[in-house]
């Protein structure tokens, strides 16, 4: 594929990125003028001192201003990285929190704190949820359209190449691997050459020093550069940057979460999980009661987990597999015969996991945190990744980066990789934001997904 000037290339770039900007601005300001006219015609007759144009407007630009926050928690506005039905079920999510908010937050404050009729806002919401379906797919048929699948050259070791290929076809809307170069010591004169060729490059596993003249030639030539970062790139990237001798300094500390971090995270596990518990105990017994009925066996699943400080504990689940001795050691796969019947539902919907609010309660876990895993695949993994005690410098969580963003057949590397990108980030801002984005995760199944019979195909055909 010849390659494009580094002008032209530009161009595509701002031309990308605008698009998705104008798309967003355009859903934003349906739905804040829907608002508007629920505010006008519902709201504000309502009101002792009825706002004039000027706080009508103000309010609508408050609504669309929110709309957005609430499009950035649940990830909705990188648009064209997301699948259709995702992308609309996101946004259907946020745009139910955003009104939500509004109703307790502007609404009835704005009625001296008297009660307003709620009918008008699940209408507006109704509207709105229209609105997202068809934005949502009017939007993917434009992007897709205007914006091809990037062609990518993809440089990596022989170990690891094919199942980065993989990967990148699962979305073979945004992505084409197009060419693959093994990488060798003695083949970089041939990188720099098909690098010309292309306007993205993915670099996978190589030697840093290569990697660091590949990536300055990719830079030199204004091309894109997807870069598949090693550990320490992680620990590097979120570090601390400072400015001393007239140089620049990157501070990265192993330290762990601040004594006032671990205060404020202990205080949002306890009212969260006290809320949970409270709320949905009604669904606690009813699933209790529905698997003590099916075959007669225990109602909870414990097993020894790793957590903060290597420390193990005993973690709490509902079972969903049948009593046997076998099941605390074998590994489940797809369609295993192992699971119950109600297994197979709370697992799909990961109400197994509910009960480990309990744990968090106990101060074993956080709501936000590493994914909680057994000392022997914890040894097992130490094995392979002499890093892979990093990630407790914090408790193990119920949902985490790589609970949200990993899957079942995602690497133990590549989710180390994104539990530490979640210890050098945390916050309790960033918590808030998983745990938001977990409740999409909770009714979509998409992070469950295993290899497709295509990727299987793949595999075979491509196996030595």
């Amino acid at each position: 594929m010849p390659s494009k000037s580094t002008n032209e290339n530009s161009n595509i770039i701002s031309r990308e990125g605008l698009l998705k900007l104008a798309l967003v601005i355009v859903l934003i300001l349906i739905q804040g003028i829907a608002f508007l006219n629920i505010w006008v015609n519902y709201y504000n007759p309502e009101l002792r001192f009825p706002y004039v144009l000027k706080g009508n407007i103000f309010l609508m630009f408050m609504y669309m201003g929110l709309s957005y926050i609430f499009m950035i928690l649940y990830d909705c506005n990188t648009i064209s990285e997301h699948r259709p039905a995702i992308l609309i079920f996101s946004e259907i999510l946020s745009i139910i929190s955003c009104n939500i908010l509004v109703y307790f937050v502007i609404i009835i404050p704005a009625a001296a704190l008297g009660l307003m009729p709620f009918t008008p806002i699940i209408f507006l919401t109704i509207i709105d949820m229209i609105i997202i379906v068809i934005w949502g797919l009017i939007s993917y048929h434009i992007l897709k359209k205007i914006l091809p699948a990037k062609e990518i050259l993809l440089i990596s070791n022989e170990l690891n190449i094919d199942e980065i290929i993989l990967k990148f076809l699962r979305r073979k809307d945004i992505f084409t691997v197009k060419e693959k170069i093994i990488y060798n010591e003695n083949n970089l004169n041939l990188i720099y050459e098909r690098c010309n060729s292309y306007d993205n490059i993915v670099i996978g596993d190589i030697t840093s020093e290569s990697r660091n003249d590949i990536v300055k030639h990719c830079f030199n030539n204004s091309r894109n550069i997807y870069v598949i970062p090693k550990i320490s790139d992680i620990l590097l990237k979120y570090s601390d940057d400072l400015l001393f001798f007239d140089m620049p300094l990157f501070l990265s500390s192993n330290f762990g979460l601040s004594i006032e971090l671990k205060i404020v995270k202990r205080i949002l596990d306890i009212v969260l999980s006290l809320i949970v518990i409270l709320v949905f105990l009604p669904i606690w017994i009813i699933v209790a009661i529905l698997i003590k009925i099916e075959d007669g066996g225990p109602i909870f699943f414990m097993q020894e987990r790793v957590t903060y400080n290597k420390k193990l504990f005993n973690i709490i689940k509902f079972r969903s597999m049948k009593v046997s001795s076998n099941n605390e050691v074998l590994p489940t796969i797809d369609n295993d015969d192992r699971i119950t019947k109600i297994g197979k539902f709370i697992r799909k919907y990961h109400i197994d996991e509910v009960p480990q609010f309990l744990n968090v309660l106990m101060g074993d876990m956080s709501i936000v945190g590493p994914r909680p895993e057994r000392k022997e695949h914890v040894d097992l993994y130490k094995k392979e990744i002499v890093e892979f005690d990093y990630r407790y410098k914090v408790k193990a969580g119920i949902t985490g980066l790589a609970q949200i963003y990993g899957k079942y057949n995602t690497s133990a590397i590549d989710k180390l990789k994104l539990d530490l990108v979640y210890i050098k980030k945390c916050s309790f801002m960033f918590d808030l934001e998983l745990i938001m984005r977990t409740l999409k995760v909770l009714i979509l199944s998409d992070n469950t997904e295993g290899f497709d019979k295509k990727t299987q195909e793949y595999i075979m055909n491509n196996a030595k």
